[in-house]
């Protein structure tokens, strides 16, 4: 019963910007792996499953691993490949950075991991900003989904 003094409610209004409203973008998750049981001293570190992420969106990818993180813009990414299990001293401690190259890695296992290749070294792997990596390898529970996804935002269509 709807009288004539009794107001209409609506629905309320998204945020506007412009002429369009505000959609949040989508967020694809890609969680470490942690079924080696080495990682175990990765918690006195504050490296948990709760912690520890990959998270792409159309323009960016973030990666968390405990308190160490790194994100750089989509279009840095010079190549996306699956790469052979770290070794047993990488998957037991604090990210490694690699003495050939600079490169850093989040390890959590000893399966399969995800190297990211930058066209631009980006900071994050150690506290010091001015250190900056060509590249980050992570162990994923999904590296052909964290690769695939990379290749279709790389190379749409």
């Amino acid at each position: 019963m709807n009288s004539a003094a009794e107001p209409v409610r609506s629905r309320p209004d998204l945020t506007v910007v412009g002429d369009a409203p505000v959609v949040p973008e989508p967020v694809h998750v890609f969680p470490f792996s942690f079924g080696d049981p080495l990682n175990l001293p990765l918690r006195a570190l504050g490296i948990w499953p709760f912690t520890t992420v990959v998270a792409v969106t159309a323009n960016e990818v973030q990666v968390r691993f405990g308190p160490w993180s790194m994100r750089t813009p989509v279009r840095n990414i010079a190549s996306a490949r699956i790469v052979p299990a770290p070794n047993w001293i990488d998957v037991v401690g604090p990210p490694r950075v690699s003495l050939r190259d600079g490169s850093v890695r989040f390890a959590t296992d000893r399966k399969r991991a995800v190297e990211l290749r930058f066209m631009d070294p980006v900071a994050g792997g150690v506290p010091l900003s001015f250190v900056r990596h060509p590249a980050v390898t992570v162990t994923v529970r999904d590296p052909e989904g964290l690769v695939a996804l990379l290749d279709t935002v790389l190379r749409p269509g």
